[in-house]
């Protein structure tokens, strides 16, 4: 699953750094920043800040790693932090929904009845089917920074399956919003801790920063 595997140099980011496409400082320090042999989180969060200081016209230290302490970079992780629960936040939100009329179409056509006709509902399920793909593809990149994405997959998967198995025991009730909200808040509840997991492997204290507002 490659196509999964988590970029540090974001599109959020190449946005966020348009006005720094000149700045020969944050190219020495991107350039810096790509060749050292940290994990692609640590990276995630070491641009970010990079890309804070050129834009507030503040000089990058020489050596990145050794400013983990100072308020600037704890500053930038807490909101870096803040942003990615958000996406992981949206994205999972319009993933059960999207989910759910995917599962919705499925089990029209198992029985045969159809909330509209089979075009218009073939039409909105194949819609939902997309726009869940690429999100769950972006959730999964942003869990990918913070450690591994096998335990959110298995989850997914397991959703799945509990929604086949509720829809052969209770065939009138349709229970995929049920099943996928409650995939949805064991698995925001897993990256929270992943994120505080990974702060304190990687040392770094944000004390005094709320990051679940």
């Amino acid at each position: 699953m490659s196509f999964l595997t988590p970029n540090w140099n974001t599109k959020a980011l190449t946005r966020k750094a348009a006005p720094l496409s000149e700045d020969a400082e944050y190219a020495r320090a991107f350039s810096s920043i790509e060749k050292m042999h940290e994990s692609v989180g640590m990276k995630h969060l070491l641009i970010n800040w990079v890309t804070d200081l050129r834009l507030e016209d503040k000089k990058i230290p020489d050596k990145l790693l050794s400013r983990k302490k100072s308020t600037s970079f704890v500053d930038s992780v807490a909101a870096t932090l803040r942003d990615d629960l958000t996406v992981f936040r949206i994205s999972g939100m319009i993933n059960m929904i999207c989910a759910s009329l995917v599962c919705m179409f499925i089990k029209s056509i198992l029985s045969n009845n159809y909330l509209i006709n089979f075009s218009v509902d073939a039409l909105i399920g194949t819609a939902a089917l997309v726009i869940l793909l690429l999100d769950l593809t972006s959730q999964l990149k942003t869990v990918g920074f913070y450690g591994s994405i096998k335990e959110f997959v298995l989850l997914d998967v397991l959703a799945v399956v509990l929604w086949l198995l509720l829809t052969y025991l209770l065939p009138a009730f349709d229970t995929s919003l049920i099943v996928f909200f409650a995939a949805y808040y064991f698995e925001k509840k897993k990256f929270v801790k992943m994120q505080d997991t990974f702060l304190s492997d990687n040392k770094i204290s944000i004390e005094g920063h709320d990051l679940r507002s």
